[in-house]
C-alpha cells in the first residue's frame, strides 16, 4: 500500500475530506519522525517500537578490489513489532 491508498482509506473510514486525511497523516508522520529523532525511542500499544540503533565503525572486504573498505558509525532506525501486532498478524 502506498501513501496515497492509505490517504483514501482513513478519509473513508473517518469521513474526512481528502485534504484534511492527508493533513493528518503528515502530522502523525511528522510527530513519529520528530520523537524518534528527539528521544530516540517511541512507543505505540498494539504495535511496536520506533527507535534508534547505534552501528559502529566496520571494516568489510570489497568483493571486486579485494581491498578492505571502513564503513562509518551510522544511527539506523529499527522498528521491533509488538506481540499483538504480530498476533494479529498470524490471524
Amino acid at each position: 500500500m502506498n501513501k496515497d491508498s492509505f490517504i483514501n482509506k482513513v478519509r473513508i473510514k473517518s469521513s474526512f475530506d481528502k485534504q484534511t486525511a492527508e493533513n493528518v497523516f503528515n502530522a502523525t508522520f511528522d510527530e513519529i519522525k520528530k520523537s524518534v529523532l528527539k528521544k530516540k525511542f517511541l512507543l505505540i500499544d498494539e504495535i511496536g517500537v520506533f527507535s534508534v540503533e547505534h552501528r559502529e565503525m566496520k571494516t568489510i572486504i570489497d568483493g571486486k578490489k579485494r581491498a578492505e573498505v571502513l564503513l562509518p558509525p551510522k544511527d539506523r532506525l529499527v522498528f521491533k513489532p509488538s506481540e499483538t501486532f504480530i498476533n494479529m498478524l498470524k490471524d
